[in-house]
C-alpha cells in the first residue's frame, strides 16, 4: 500500500501556513526624500511670503492696538490691563519674527525698525522741549507721592531747586521735616494732602463733591501768586495695584473674560471698577472745569498718559511736561527687575497741569531711579491780562 501522506491530492483539511513576509532590505545609499534646487527655491520663496503676510498683519495689529489704548482706553477692560503694563510688551512678537527674517527676508526689518521707532518715540510720548528761560514772574513747583517713596533723594532734589510750592501726596506726617528745609514757606496739612508755599495758604479744603470709598481724591487751597488770586490742587487718584493683582489673578481673570465675574468686598468685577473709576474722574474733571480761577494742579493721578481718563484731563489743562518736557518724563515704579523696561520706571502717573490763566516754561522728573514714585517739578508764569 501507498503511504497516504505521500499521497497525490491529498485532503488535509489543515490550511497551509503563509509565507513568511519579505523583508526589504533599505540600502546605505537609497534616497528618502529628494530636495532639488527647484523645490527648495519654492519653499524659500512660499516662506519669504509668509513673512511678508506675518510682517503685514502685526503692524496692522499694533497700529490698532495703540489706537485703541490711546483713545479707547479704559472704556475697554482688556486696554484698561494694558495701560499699566510696560508699552515695550507690545514689541515682543519682534522677538520671534525679526530674526527669522533677518535671515531670510532682510528688506522687512525695516517695517520692524519703524515699529520700534514708533513705539518708543511716538506711542511713549518722547518730548523734545528745551526749557524756556523763566520770567521774572515764574514760579517752581514740586509734586510728591511720599507714600513709598524714597524722602532722602526727594530732599537732595528740593534742595537744589528750592521750589515756590509743594503738593504732597500720602504725607504720613512728613510735611513739617519737608517745610524746614524751605525756609520762609507756609504749610496746610489736610489729611494725607500737605500744601508747602512761600505765599499765604488761605481756604484751605476738601474736594468733597468728589470720593472714593468715602475719601476725598484732592484737595485744595488758594494763594495770591504774581498779584491774581490762584487755585491749587493736589490730587491722590486711588491706586489700581490691588484691583489690577485681584483681576490678574488665577480664577477671578477667567470670570471676568466670560462675564462671569467673581465678586468680592469693593467692587464686583474688573469692569464695575473701571465704570467706578472713569466716574470718579469725570467729577473730578468737572470740579476743574468749575473753577473760577486759575489755577494749577499737581499730583498722583495714578493714570497713565494714554487713554480716556488721560484725556479728560489733558483736554480741559495743558499737561505740562507735553508741553515743556524732554524725554520720556517716566515716574513710577522707581527701580524695577523689568527687563522690558530696562530696569526702570515705564510709567508716567504723576502730573502738573496747568490751568487757565498760567502757562508752562519746564516741567520734569527728579532724576535717579532710587524712588517708588518720582517727584515732578514744573516752572509756570502768569498769562498776562489785557
Amino acid at each position: 500500500m501507498n503511504d497516504p501522506a505521500h499521497a497525490t491530492g491529498s485532503n488535509d483539511p489543515r490550511p497551509n501556513p503563509p509565507a513568511p513576509a519579505v523583508q526589504p532590505v533599505l540600502s546605505a545609499d537609497r534616497v528618502l526624500v529628494q530636495i532639488t534646487a527647484k523645490n527648495l527655491a519654492h519653499l524659500l520663496a512660499g516662506t519669504r511670503r509668509v513673512l511678508g503676510w506675518l510682517t503685514l498683519g502685526y503692524v496692522a495689529a499694533l497700529a490698532l492696538a495703540l489706537l485703541v489704548l490711546e483713545r479707547w482706553g479704559e472704556r475697554n477692560w482688556m486696554a484698561g490691563v494694558l495701560l499699566y503694563a510696560p508699552p515695550q510688551i507690545v514689541l515682543m512678537p519682534l522677538f520671534f519674527l525679526t530674526p527669522v527674517c533677518f535671515l531670510l527676508r532682510r528688506r522687512l526689518l525695516w517695517w520692524h525698525a519703524g515699529a520700534i521707532l514708533f513705539v518708543l518715540f511716538g506711542y511713549m510720548n518722547f518730548r523734545w522741549s528745551w526749557p524756556a528761560r523763566p520770567g521774572a514772574d515764574a514760579i517752581t513747583a514740586v509734586t510728591f507721592n511720599a507714600g513709598e517713596s524714597n524722602r532722602w533723594q526727594f530732599q537732595d532734589f528740593i534742595d537744589r531747586e528750592k521750589p515756590d510750592i509743594v503738593f504732597l501726596q500720602d504725607t504720613g506726617g512728613r510735611g513739617p521735616s519737608i517745610a524746614a528745609r524751605l525756609p520762609g514757606t507756609t504749610m496746610v496739612n489736610l489729611g494725607q494732602f500737605c500744601f508747602i508755599s512761600r505765599y499765604p495758604l488761605n481756604k484751605p479744603s476738601f474736594v468733597l463733591s468728589v470720593t472714593s470709598r468715602g475719601q476725598p481724591v484732592a484737595a485744595r487751597c488758594e494763594a495770591t501768586i504774581a498779584g491774581r488770586p490762584t487755585a491749587l490742587y493736589s490730587v491722590h487718584l486711588p491706586t489700581p495695584r490691588s484691583e489690577l493683582s485681584r483681576f490678574l489673578g488665577g480664577r477671578r481673570i477667567l470670570g471676568d473674560l466670560v462675564g462671569r465675574p467673581h465678586r468680592e468686598a469693593g467692587f464686583g468685577d474688573y469692569r464695575e471698577w473701571l465704570a467706578d473709576r472713569m466716574e470718579l474722574a469725570r467729577g473730578l474733571a468737572r470740579v476743574f472745569a468749575e473753577e473760577p480761577l486759575p489755577m494749577i494742579v499737581g499730583g498722583d493721578f495714578n493714570t497713565p498718559d494714554h487713554g480716556y481718563i488721560y484725556h479728560l484731563f489733558a483736554g480741559e489743562m495743558t499737561d505740562a511736561f507735553a508741553h515743556s518736557g524732554r524725554g520720556w518724563g517716566l515716574t513710577f515704579p522707581g527701580s524695577t527687575h523689568n527687563p522690558l523696561s530696562f530696569y526702570g520706571p515705564w510709567l508716567r502717573i504723576d502730573y502738573f497741569f496747568a490751568g487757565r490763566g498760567w502757562k508752562v516754561a519746564e516741567c520734569r522728573p527728579e532724576p535717579g531711579q532710587k524712588s517708588q514714585h518720582k517727584s515732578v517739578l514744573a516752572r509756570f508764569e502768569p498769562i498776562p491780562t489785557h
